[in-house]
């Protein structure tokens, strides 16, 4: 026997869990000794699509393989009196009618081995095609429980209102696409998870149970209260949101592309006073609203706005602002922010934009979305447009059908041989000093940085794709 299959059986556990998960089941066949490590080692992540692959004939036999070596594993850790540290279980939930009892066996076998992380996906595109789930509530008294996440074809009925709820480790919890028969399920179950530090709510769905087939409609509120531990939360598709969380740093809503957008904001955003990072999608906030947001929260650090189609201008001051993300059709963009790090616009290229920043690392990525349309004179009124009141540390930029307009936008004149003098040369566009270019071509054929600079440039043919930075 080899020396590292001598060492105790939680070293060789802990040398599993540092390795990628297939190289870790691939220790199984250099020995009978390693096949039993790995039988007794108490991290298990099933995914049938990897298992099992695609559909074909021998489904239900690899079902029953599939079925034999989990059985197998939990049975083994719960010989050995050992903790299920993760079970994680990825299944199609086709497979509910025929797998729903194993489902239920090995729910209460991981609750019995004490799990503490537990992850079922059973993520659905057909939701009327195939069986939901009904979770067993033994998974709601595991004490030891510090991560829970349920995703997909999953329900929770009435019945769990009556049912008793220990999460007193919980941590982490994320509700995606779930089953409700009543609203106030979620309400509930949150309420009893005292630790909790980052929740997720997504897109979860109240249906009738008598009726299956009548239309699913969306929790349209949730209501939380006594969260002092919150950290973290992630809420999406839901109309109305109060969250009674002092503590927390970290929010992003998604009021859901499903709703009207011109229906005002209703989160209780004025209470996270120590909120640092915020990200905003698909919600009607207002010009006054952002104007006034840098007062409210005198700690925010990050903030993203995506798809706010209500806004067509945006000022901001803040003195905290390091990262900021903008993805909507704007008309003008005004940023006073002396510690922005970075900023990351996609929108209208006809956009105005200009910013105030004493950072000298400032990074400006820029995608207008109207390039395919406008073609290229858009995007130099885009650049043009670009009005930074102190110079730029470094400008990314992504160029469609580029015909030498770069060059000239640049240096200010006409193009010409101009790569072994190019040290020297200044540019106008707001005294940049050093252009570096790099260019993706359709072959595999390596160019030289000279002859990478020339064929774009110089050259009056169109190009496909062209990146360049330009630095101090």
């Amino acid at each position: 026997m080899d020396r590292i299959s001598a060492l105790p059986k939680h070293i060789l556990h802990d040398i599993l869990a540092r390795l990628p998960e297939k190289d870790a089941a691939m220790t199984s066949v250099l020995s009978n000794e390693w096949r039993d490590t790995w039988y007794s080692f108490p991290i298990l992540s099933i995914c049938d699509r990897i298992i099992i692959g695609s559909y074909s004939p021998q489904i239900i036999s690899k079902l029953d393989k599939l079925i034999g070596y989990v059985t197998r594993r939990l049975l083994k850790l719960r010989e050995q009196s050992l903790t299920t540290k993760v079970f994680k279980l990825d299944m199609r939930p086709e497979h509910n009618n025929y797998m729903s009892h194993h489902f239920d066996l090995w729910m209460n076998m991981v609750s019995e081995n004490r799990v503490e992380v537990l992850e079922l996906c059973l993520l659905y595109f057909a939701p009327y095609l195939v069986r939901q789930y009904d979770l067993p509530r033994c998974v709601f008294e595991v004490r030891s429980l510090t991560k829970l996440v349920l995703k997909g074809k999953i329900t929770l009925n009435q019945s769990f209102f009556n049912h008793s709820i220990k999460l007193f480790s919980l941590r982490t919890l994320c509700l995606r696409e779930l089953l409700v028969e009543d609203k106030g399920i979620i309400e509930h179950l949150i309420s009893h998870c005292p630790l909790l530090e980052d929740l997720t709510v997504y897109c979860c769905l109240v249906y009738n149970r008598k009726n299956p087939f009548e239309n699913e409609k969306f929790v349209e509120s949730l209501f939380l209260h006594g969260l002092q531990k919150l950290k973290e939360a992630e809420i999406q598709g839901i109309k109305e949101v109060y969250i009674d969380a002092p503590n927390l740093e970290n929010l992003c809503y998604a009021y859901g592309p499903f709703y009207n957008l011109e229906v005002p904001l209703k989160l209780n955003l004025d209470s996270f006073t120590r909120l640092r990072c915020l990200r905003l999608r698909n919600s009607s906030i207002t010009e006054k609203w952002l104007l006034d947001l840098f007062h409210k929260f005198p700690f925010l650090e990050h903030l993203e706005l995506c798809s706010c189609n209500m806004l067509e201008r945006i000022n901001i001051s803040s003195a905290q602002l390091m990262i900021l993300e903008v993805n909507s059709d704007l008309k003008e963009v005004n940023i006073d922010a002396p510690n922005l790090l970075s900023f990351y616009y996609c929108g209208d290229d006809r956009a105005i934009i200009s910013f105030l920043t004493s950072s000298d690392h400032l990074v400006f990525n820029a995608s207008p979305v109207h390039e395919f349309r406008h073609g290229y004179y858009s995007l130099r009124e885009f650049i043009q447009n670009i009005k930074p009141q102190k110079v730029l540390a470094s400008l990314s930029l992504s160029v469609y059908h580029s015909n030498g307009f770069v060059y000239e936008l640049l240096m200010g004149r006409k193009k010409q041989e101009w790569f072994d003098h190019f040290g020297g040369t200044k540019c106008w566009w707001h005294d940049l000093k050093i252009v570096k270019v790099t260019y993706s071509f359709n072959v595999d054929e390596k160019l030289d940085f000279k002859n990478a600079v020339n064929a774009i440039l110089l050259s009056t043919d169109d190009r496909e794709s062209v990146s360049f930075s330009l630095e101090l």
